[in-house]
């Protein structure tokens, strides 16, 4: 007649050998996908591309790169005072509006009223009212403030 303890120490091995069975289940994928990858690489090592691969160089197949066609890019704030320009006394929302039918990124009123608020500071745009309008040339006010937020680190 088997004792308790007897009885504990089967369960026990049995109980480490599923473990065991289940961490090699649970292994099987990662080693295959192991397998896989230094395949990979014994095949690049064999071609002579690890290296070149390695040391950033593009390989002699990779498509060359496009030419530069077409309209320069514009950054938002250069579209911003195109805009004005052309329609002053724009709200932010209006803007917009414009640069979207105008320019496929879409752009909106919250990165418009970022864009603007470093503008009014340099006094190249100006509220006026609920919108915004272009300064051709800062006044002697506008000049004192940017002289004064330079002088001060801004």
């Amino acid at each position: 007649m088997a004792t308790t303890y007897q009885y504990l120490l089967r369960r026990k091995a049995e109980l480490e050998t599923r473990m065991v069975e289940a961490q090699r289940r649970a292994q099987a994928p990662f080693e295959s996908e192991l397998r896989a990858i230094v395949l990979a690489l014994d095949a690049l090592t064999q071609a002579g591309m690890a290296e070149r691969l390695t040391s950033g160089e593009a390989p002699a197949f990779a498509p060359p790169a496009p030419n530069k066609r077409g309209r320069r890019g514009r950054s938002t704030r250069d579209m911003i005072l195109m805009t004005l320009a052309q329609a002053p006394g724009l709200t932010e929302a209006e803007i917009a509006r414009q640069l979207d039918h105008r320019w496929s990124p879409p752009i909106t009123p919250a990165l418009v009223g970022r864009v603007l608020e470093p503008l009014e500071i340099e006094g190249v745009v100006r509220r006026s009212g609920a919108g915004w309008v272009r300064v051709e040339e800062p006044s002697d006010k506008d000049e004192a403030r940017s002289e004064l937020l330079a002088a001060s680190g801004h």
